[in-house]
């Protein structure tokens, strides 16, 4: 169970994961002995799945996000599994696609790349393309981003 104490511990390690133990004690009441068995308890329980660095893509030389929209269609149950783990194997080995998700829709997938250009986005597109065996996608570029956050807010039990 996460309690109000874990869930300000969390707000406070998505806001900066160098904090120290004794700091986020502080934050919310408690010993830097208890911070840190609180969150060995978060990551035992895979709520802590790992830590990273937010990096800002336009100084890595990624400036061109987009999002790309896909159908993927399979003859059946299982071809559609065999397609959709080869699909999966393609893109984590792909380091322009950021995100991917199976979606519920018109489409299968939507995609979100960071790419250096309009060249590079159009090589990905067809690189896509050919993973998936699909013809057709449709792909919206991001022209500027007021929201962008992996901050999850945990709800209360």
């Amino acid at each position: 169970m996460i309690d109000a104490i874990d869930r300000k511990i969390l707000e406070l390690l998505q806001n900066d994961a160098r904090a120290t133990n004794a700091v986020i004690g502080k934050a919310v009441g408690i010993t830097a002995s208890s911070v840190f068995e609180r969150v060995k308890k978060l990551e035992r329980k895979g709520v802590i799945k790992r830590y990273i660095a937010v990096v800002d893509p336009e100084l890595l030389g990624k400036p061109l996000a987009a999002f790309i929209r896909l159908t993927v269609e399979s003859k059946n149950d299982r071809s559609f599994e065999a397609t959709y783990r080869r699909i999966q194997e393609a893109f984590m080995a792909e380091p322009d696609i950021v995100e991917c998700h199976s979606v519920a829709g018109a489409e299968s997938l939507i995609i979100k790349v960071r790419v250096a250009g309009p060249k590079r986005l159009e090589e990905l597109i067809a690189r896509i393309r050919d993973m998936t065996g699909s013809p057709h996608s449709v792909t919206n570029v991001v022209l500027s981003t007021y929201k962008e956050a992996s901050y999850v807010e945990p709800a209360a039990e």
